[in-house]
């Protein structure tokens, strides 16, 4: 009974997205920030806003 409460759950967030565009940009997000550190801020600015793109574009 909990295995079928488990995958109707997993089945159910995918379906309804579950946020699969904030995972997309997930990567692009952290490596700007990491590029902050090292490099000038427009060059990290510019590899978030690549995540914030790809978050925007997926609708789910």
């Amino acid at each position: 009974m909990l295995k079928l409460f488990t995958i109707t759950l997993v089945c159910l967030l995918f379906l309804n997205g579950c946020g699969v565009g904030s995972l997309v940009a997930l990567p692009f997000k952290a490596v700007g920030a990491v590029t902050n550190v090292v490099a000038p801020d427009a060059v990290g600015d510019s590899i978030s806003k690549i995540g914030d793109a790809a978050d925007a574009a997926i609708p789910f």
